[in-house]
C-alpha cells in the first residue's frame, strides 16, 4: 500500500525539505564542527531519526513534482528538473557522509583530512543550490517556470526581414550545435566514469537497478556482527537522489531511454571504444534533419521582422537555460564521482545506477530541447511545418 502523501502541494513539501536540511545539518554541526555529520561523535539515534525524516520528506516531492515534470512548457521542466538535481545532489553527498562514518565507526579509522575537507565543501556548495532553488519553490510555485528576463542574454532587434532571417538561422543553428557538444563532452565523461574498471555484468546490472532494489541491494549490506551496516534511512536517502536523477526523464520515454543507454553501454563495452557514443548521440538527435525543414529564409515574406526576432530570443532564452542545467548535471557527477572512494560492491552499483540514470536524463535532456522545443519554437511561428 502507498503512504500517503502527508502534503498537499510541492511547494509545502519543499518548504519542510529546506527546514529539514538545515536542521538536520545543525544538530550535526553542533555535536562536531570539524566535520560534516560529527564523525564518531555524532549520536546516531538522533542523526538518523532525522534523517529518515528527511528521506520521507524528499520521497513525497518526487510524487508531486509530476505535474511539472510533464509540463508542455520548457521553462517550468527546466526550472523543476534543476531543483531535482540540486536536491539529488545534496542527497548523494549525505548519503556518502553517512556511509564514510559509519565506516570510520567499524574500522575505528579516521578520514584523511584532506578528503574531509573536499566532501564537506562539496556538501556545503550543493546545500547552498539545493536551498536557492528550494526556496525559490517555497516562495514561489515552479508552475511560473523561469522568468525570461534571468535567460535571455541580449534581446534580438533586427530591423528587415533580411536580418532576422540571418540572425534567427545563427541563432538556431548555434542551439543546435551548443546542446550537441555539451551532451557529447559530459556524456563521455559520465561513460568513461561507468566503464573505469567495471566489469561487464556490473555495468549491466547497475544500469538496470530501481529505487526499490537499491534500498534492498544497499539493506543486504552487513558488518562484521552481522548487523546492518547501512541504515534503512541512508540507503532511502542514496534512493531518493536515484529516483531524482530518474524523474528527469520524462515518463513517456523513461523505458525507452533507460532501454537505449543499456544497449548504447553494451555496444561501447564489446567495442571499448567509447568515442562511438558521439556517433550514436547525432544519429538520436537528428539535427540536421530538423535544421534542412525549417524554413527560416528570407524568401518567405510572410515573417515580419517582429515575429523572427521574437523567436530569436525564444531560442536563446533554450540555449541558456540548457547550459545551466548542464552545469548542474556536471555538479552532479562530480558527487557521484567521490562515491567510487567507499569500496562496497552494493554501493559500486548503486553508483552505477545513478551514473546511467544521469546518462539517459542528460541524452533524452538534450534531445528534448531538441526536437520538442525548439521545433515548438519554430512551429509556433510558422517555420516549421506541423
Amino acid at each position: 500500500m502507498t503512504k500517503a502523501n502527508p502534503y498537499p502541494t510541492y511547494e509545502d513539501a519543499a518548504r519542510d525539505y529546506l527546514i529539514k536540511l538545515h536542521s538536520l545539518m545543525q544538530l550535526s554541526q553542533e555535536t562536531n564542527p570539524d566535520t560534516v555529520l560529527g564523525a564518531a561523535e555524532a549520536p546516531p539515534g538522533v542523526l538518523l531519526r532525522e534523517a529518515g525524516e528527511f528521506a520521507e520528506i524528499s520521497a513525497s516531492m518526487i510524487r508531486l513534482a509530476q505535474g511539472y515534470l510533464s509540463s508542455a512548457v520548457s521553462s517550468v521542466r527546466d526550472r523543476i528538473r534543476g531543483q531535482f538535481i540540486d536536491q539529488a545532489t545534496v542527497e548523494l553527498l549525505l548519503g556518502l557522509e553517512f556511509l564514510k562514518v559509519a565506516e570510520e565507526q567499524q574500522t575505528g579509522g579516521a578520514s584523511i583530512a584532506a578528503a574531509q575537507a573536499t566532501r564537506n565543501a562539496a556538501l556545503q556548495e550543493a546545500i547552498s543550490a539545493a536551498t536557492k532553488s528550494a526556496s525559490a519553490s517555497a516562495s514561489a510555485s515552479p508552475a511560473q517556470g523561469i522568468p525570461a528576463k534571468e535567460s535571455y542574454r541580449t534581446t534580438t532587434d533586427s530591423a528587415t526581414t533580411d536580418e532576422a532571417a540571418v540572425a534567427l538561422k545563427l541563432t538556431v543553428s548555434g542551439l543546435a550545435s551548443c546542446i550537441s557538444h555539451r551532451v557529447q563532452e559530459l556524456g563521455r565523461d559520465i561513460t568513461f566514469d561507468i566503464m573505469a574498471g567495471a566489469q561487464k555484468t556490473e555495468v549491466c546490472k547497475g544500469a538496470s537497478l530501481t529505487g526499490k532494489e537499491i534500498v534492498e541491494l544497499l539493506g543486504s549490506v552487513h558488518g562484521d556482527s552481522g548487523a546492518p551496516r547501512i541504515h534503512p534511512a541512508v540507503a532511502t536517502i542514496l534512493s531518493n537522489a536515484h529516483e531524482k536523477i530518474m524523474a528527469l526523464l520524462n515518463r513517456d520515454v523513461e523505458a525507452e531511454a533507460c532501454g537505449k543507454i543499456r544497449a548504447w553501454l553494451d555496444q561501447i563495452q564489446q567495442a571499448d571504444k567509447i568515442e562511438m557514443l558521439e556517433a550514436l548521440i547525432e544519429n538520436l538527435f537528428q539535427v540536421e534533419a530538423l535544421m534542412n525543414s525549417a524554413g527560416i529564409g528570407i524568401e518567405r515574406p510572410i515573417h515580419e521582422p517582429e515575429s523572427l526576432n521574437k523567436a530569436s530570443d525564444l531560442v536563446k532564452a533554450l540555449s541558456d537555460r540548457f547550459t545551466v542545467l548542464i552545469d548542474r548535471m556536471r555538479k552532479l557527477e562530480d558527487a557521484i564521482r567521490m562515491g567510487k572512494l567507499i569500496q562496497i560492491p552494493q554501493f559500486l552499483l548503486t553508483i552505477t545506477a545513478m551514473q546511467a540514470a544521469l546518462l539517459a536524463a542528460l541524452v533524452y535532456s538534450g534531445h528534448d530541447s531538441i526536437n520538442r522545443d525548439l521545433a515548438g519554437i519554430l512551429r509556433q511561428n510558422g517555420l516549421l511545418a506541423s
